[in-house]
């Protein structure tokens, strides 16, 4: 990373007064997002004279700055508000026939798994939770012995939650468009830390990631990447008048239409141009755009590895298997978890714990010092 741009991360991130290795429970927006939601707030204390088609326009500038980030096109990209509803509005629109089948990862994120489970009762589709069993991550041999003829969507996480495993996102889409089966990626715990390539994309239907960890973004907001696959099978389900060509026309809205407007903005949840969420949107997509996902990928991995190479090996035992290895470290110590959270707060450090697992996840901001401070205060 160049001085000029260390410089910056520096100015956006001054405001942190922990050790935070905490991204993948809550990501902390830069500097700048204050001062752009300062500037909608203002606009929410005193509308007068606020154009309308200014204010509509909040949620388009945005698609487009997300779609510019993964290299697609805006038509692509629908505003949501959590992967869970983006997940609903497959799970509830997708065009099933008798006996299809759905099928995701058991002891996956809530998010990919309780929305399959609900819209199973209304018998369109059979849901398959499939144990990993011995296996370290789903592979193309895995999934041509365990998916069922009759499956038509497959959903995983890229990263998980509680182990950090990455999974292999090219092997995968390989196989399952050789099957014609949907993929459905949730990059939650992925995008933002990490990029996503073209190539990764161009095996992915649909990709959906919440705005508030990894993305830097408010909590209460998801993007989501529908490709034209995805758009042609999957049915939107709710009206809002925002969808509207005529929401376009501020004098014509009793001009009634179930038209849309083009592309995965058919999807879009209402209100989308909320000012304040999308002012924190603004601060936090600018910043990773300026910064670039390639280079910020990259400063991870290196700041990752450091930290490998150093923590005290003797006290803890690494969860996340290396060869499957994003952001997230996982860990177990030789204390139990919860009291090691707990040591942790009183020496500054600001951590996660999941099933067990101690969890770091290690950003942008975080540098070689904050990461020798961190492995000092492992020395419990």
């Amino acid at each position: 990373m160049d001085s000029a741009t260390n410089s910056l991360i520096e100015k956006e991130y001054s405001h942190l007064k922990t050790l935070y290795f905490n991204t993948a429970y809550f990501g902390p927006s830069p500097m700048r997002s204050k001062d752009s939601i300062t500037k909608a707030m203002n606009r929410e204390l005193d509308p007068s004279f606020y154009p309308y088609d200014e204010w509509m326009s909040i949620s388009e500038k945005l698609r487009v700055k997300f779609a510019d980030l993964i290299k697609v096109s805006p038509d692509t990209i629908t505003h949501s508000t959590s992967s869970s509803d983006v997940i609903n509005i497959i799970a509830n629109g997708f065009t099933f026939e008798k006996n299809d089948v759905v099928a995701a990862i058991d002891k996956d994120y809530p998010s990919n798994i309780l929305p399959w489970m609900l819209a199973e009762r209304h018998g369109r589709f059979k849901f398959d939770k499939i144990p990993l069993g011995d296996e370290v991550v789903p592979t193309a041999a895995w999934l041509e012995k365990h998916l069922k003829p009759q499956t038509r969507i497959f959903n995983i996480s890229y990263v998980t939650f509680d182990t950090g495993k990455k999974m292999d996102l090219i092997s995968i889409g390989k196989f399952l468009k050789s099957k014609n089966i949907m993929f459905v990626v949730d990059a939650t715990q992925a995008l933002g830390g990490m990029d996503i390539t073209p190539e990764e994309l161009s095996y992915i239907d649909v990709l959906t990631v919440s705005s508030y960890k990894w993305m830097l973004g408010p909590y209460g907001h998801a993007f989501a990447y529908f490709s034209q696959k995805a758009q042609d099978q999957i049915y939107h389900l709710n009206a809002n008048w925002i969808l509207s060509p005529n929401s376009k026309k501020v004098y014509n809205l009793l001009d009634y239409t179930t038209e849309t407007l083009p592309g995965a903005r058919q999807y879009d949840r209402g209100q989308a141009a909320n000012l304040l969420c999308s002012g924190c949107l603004e601060g936090s997509l600018s910043f990773l755009s300026e910064v670039g996902l390639a280079n910020i990928q990259k400063h991870n991995l290196e700041i990752r590895n450091y930290f490998l190479e150093n923590y005290p090996k003797e006290k803890f035992t690494l969860v996340t298997p290396l060869e499957h290895m994003g952001n997230i470290v996982c860990m177990k110590g030789k204390a139990e978890s919860l009291a090691l959270e707990e040591e942790f707060k009183t020496r500054n450090i600001d951590v996660s714990v999941r099933q067990g697992n101690i969890r770091l996840s290690f950003h942008i901001f975080n540098t070689k010092l904050q990461v020798e401070e961190l492995i000092k205060g492992m020395d419990i």
